[in-house]
Formats: structure tokens, sequence, C-alpha cells
């Protein structure tokens, strides 16, 4: 640096006395003096940092909008209708909630699971984004099945009025063709009937979407969650369930190792609960991957699908152990096409064939010595 430094005044001497600007030429140490004077009041980042001011009233309401559990949940109208463009909707809008254990380098997944299970009061554990574009899909496939059910509803009246008018049996009786007419007019509703039950589930599909799940714990575990009302503008509806009584499928797991909290799915943007009701039935309830999770998709595979902690550590998905199971079969018949060649299928059938006619023979008694029949010796015989 010092050595740039005395070349940079060596050329500025020259050039001012090249051109005359100045009579005699400045010492360098001049020089040198007027740069240490530009670098001392240059902008150096320094090592103080400012006190961190706490976040302002409006600040802290509209950053606990993005806090999962702080925001109140409505149910208004304006809740239900998506904003146009409609990828604003996929948009995450939800935090991480602070003070959340995350499997890593700090805790391990047994360790999170104790910290769940010892807490003292109920804890949330998932919290979905605004379901915006489920509302959209159900209104929009129920008034498709409506509109359907419509006119098949009309069409069963014209069709069955007018086999009754042309009267191809030519039945005389009134009362006979009143009666034919009522059956076929039922016969023909069954198709319309049909679509307006599918409308009705499609209009009640947002009933069964959860909003907040809490871990209840206790000597008998309990999961608090809440849902959507039918109507806008009526109060939240609330569930409390054991534990014991919520499972997801068996191929649904909830895990993927994919996206912030690990369940992100590509061919499948939900789950299902199943809630074994005390009559036998089921209640299938819907959750969105994309809202928060505590800590990560392991948790739920825990609580709901009633897997140990070593199989919900691991993670590993249903098709990545079919894919196990089948190269431990491709390694088998290696071994058996090693030892037994090419026709090893057949001798290990015939192997088998050869015990079951073992096993058949040994009930029936084929193949036993005969027994010898019992008597005295020869000498005891009197």
């Amino acid at each position: 640096m010092s050595l740039l430094l005395t070349r940079l005044a060596n050329a500025s001497l020259k050039s001012n006395s090249t051109i005359g600007l100045i009579k005699s030429p400045r010492p360098a140490a001049s020089c040198l003096i007027n740069f240490s004077l530009l670098r001392y009041k240059a902008h150096v980042p320094s090592k103080y940092k400012p006190k961190q001011e706490l976040p302002s009233e409006v600040e802290w309401k509209h950053l606990k909008e993005h806090i999962p559990g702080e925001k109140n949940h409505t149910n208004t109208l304006q809740d239900r209708i998506p904003k146009f463009p409609l990828g604003k909707e996929n948009v995450p809008t939800l935090l991480p909630r602070p003070g959340v254990p995350q499997v890593g380098k700090q805790f391990t997944f047994r360790q999170v699971i104790n910290i769940l299970k010892n807490k003292k009061q109920p804890e949330l554990i998932y919290e979905s984004e605004p379901h915006r574009l489920y509302f959209l899909m159900s209104v929009c496939f129920a008034l498709v099945f409506t509109i359907y059910g419509g006119v098949l509803f009309e069409w069963a009246f014209w069709i069955s009025g007018k086999e009754y008018e042309e009267n191809e049996t030519e039945q005389a009786n009134e009362v006979i063709r009143k009666r034919d007419w009522l059956i076929s007019l039922g016969k023909y509703l069954v198709p319309s009937a049909v679509i307006f039950g599918f409308a009705y589930f499609a209009a009640l599909f947002p009933t069964r979407l959860i909003r907040r799940i809490w871990f209840l714990p206790g000597p008998v575990e309990h999961i608090k969650f809440t849902s959507y009302p039918l109507f806008p503008g009526r109060p939240t509806p609330v569930y409390t369930v054991p534990l014991a009584n919520l499972s997801r499928r068996k191929t649904a797991r909830v895990w993927t190792g994919k996206g912030f909290y690990g369940t992100s799915d590509k061919g499948m943007f939900f789950f299902i609960l199943k809630e074994h009701l005390a009559n036998g039935g089921n209640k299938n309830w819907i959750i969105d991957r994309r809202g928060f999770f505590w800590s990560d998709g392991r948790v739920f595979d825990y609580l709901f699908g009633k897997e140990s902690l070593a199989e919900s550590e691991a993670g590993v998905p249903y098709d990545a152990q079919f894919g196990l199971i089948n190269s431990e079969l491709k390694k088998k018949k290696r071994q058996l096409r090693q030892e037994h060649g090419w026709f090893w299928r057949f001798k290990m059938a015939g192997k088998l064939m050869m015990e079951d006619a073992r096993k058949v023979g040994s009930y029936i008694g084929i193949g036993k010595p005969k027994e010898e029949d019992k008597s005295l010796p020869k000498g005891d015989k009197k």
C-alpha cells in the first residue's frame, strides 16, 4: 500500500511540473499525509451496532397475522373469496412459530417427541394457509353438479310423461297406467338424485377442512381441531377427539422430505385424517400440506400413522420401501440362479411338491413301516 502511495505521489509531481501549475515540487511526505487524511475521513464500516428497536404496535399487529396461532380466525364471506390473480393464493403467508424445536444438531427426533409429550398446556401443532382456493373449487363443483342434476330432473319428468302419453302397451286401465308412470319416473330420477348427492357433498367439502390442530397432553392424549361452518358468519366449530381415534391412511405418509417442513408433494396437495366413530363408521378430515407443521412432518407420521420412533424418524416413503423389497427379491433370485442354474424355478417347485407329497403321505399312512402284530414270545405260550 505504501509503495502504491509513493507511486501516485511521484506521478502527481511529474504531471504538475510538466504543466506548470506549481513552480516547486511538493515533498512526498505531504502527499502521504493528504492520502492518510482522505482515508481517515472515509466511511469505513465500524463494529458499532445500534440497538435494535422493538417493532411498533402497527408492525407487531401486521406481524401477528403471519405467526401461527396469533391470528384471530373469522368466518366472513370475504375470507372465502379468492384474490385475483389466483397465483397469489399459492404464496406461503405463515412464518415458523418461535420456540418450536427442530430435528438437527441440537435435538434428535426422540427428544422432539419427548418435548411435545411433556407439555403442560395444549400445543399448536398445525395451522393451515387460507383455504380460498378450496372454497372456489367446492363452489364450482357444487354449481356444475346442481346444473346437471336439474337437467336430469327435468329430463326424468319429460321422458316418463312421453311414455305415459304414447302408451305403447295400450293399457286401458288408468290406475295401472299411473302406477307404471310413477315407476318409470322413479327409475329416471335416480341419475339426478345421484348428481344432486354429489353437489351436496361438494358443498359440504369446506366443513371437513382443518384450520388448526392442538395436541392435548395428559394420561389420555387428545387432539383438538377447528374447521369451517357451512355458512359464513356462524361460529367456528371445534372438535376434541382422542388421539387413538385419529389415524392417517396407511399409504398416505405425511413426511416426503420436500419443502420447509418436509410435507410437500407434487402428486397430492393434501392428506386425510380418518376419525373412527363410536358407531363403527368413519369420518374423513382434510389437511393441506402447505400449512405450518410443528417441527416437521415426521411428528404427524408418529402421532397419526401409529408408527414407531425408528420408522417415523427414518421417514422412508412407501415407494422406496417397495423398491427395497424388490431389490432384495432380485438378489435372492440371482443367488438361486447361480446355485441351481436357469431352471431353478422348476427345481424349487419340484422340491415343494415332494415336501407336500410327503406331508400328505404321512397323514394317510403311505410310506410308514407296517407295525408287527403284538404277541407273546414263543417260550411264554401255554
